[in-house]
């Protein structure tokens, strides 16, 4: 079973991890690495990090309709309590 220290583990080493790598990593499905990842998120403990998708440019969160917005890994960054504490000022 997949804890939420362990996520906290895997990005504190990592810093910046996709939601597949990291469900490689802690041999987890994709579904419950982003579930975990999200709770972290609801934390402030990591944030996700939108890509362009492709030709829209608007990322897969962003209402990006393009082929492409399927294959955009989600990317999530751990965030440090110095980013914290320079986020929160």
């Amino acid at each position: 079973m997949t804890t939420l220290s362990a996520v906290k583990a895997y990005m504190q080493d990592h810093h910046r991890t996709t939601v597949g790598d990291l469900a490689v990593g802690l041999s987890t499905t994709p579904d419950n690495a982003r579930s975990l990842l999200e709770m972290w998120r609801a934390k402030s403990r990591v944030r996700f990090i939108p890509s362009a998708c492709g030709s829209c440019g608007k990322g897969p969160f962003g209402g990006c309709s393009c082929p492409m917005a399927a294959v955009v890994p989600e990317v999530y960054e751990w965030v440090s309590d110095e980013d914290k504490s320079t986020h929160d000022s």
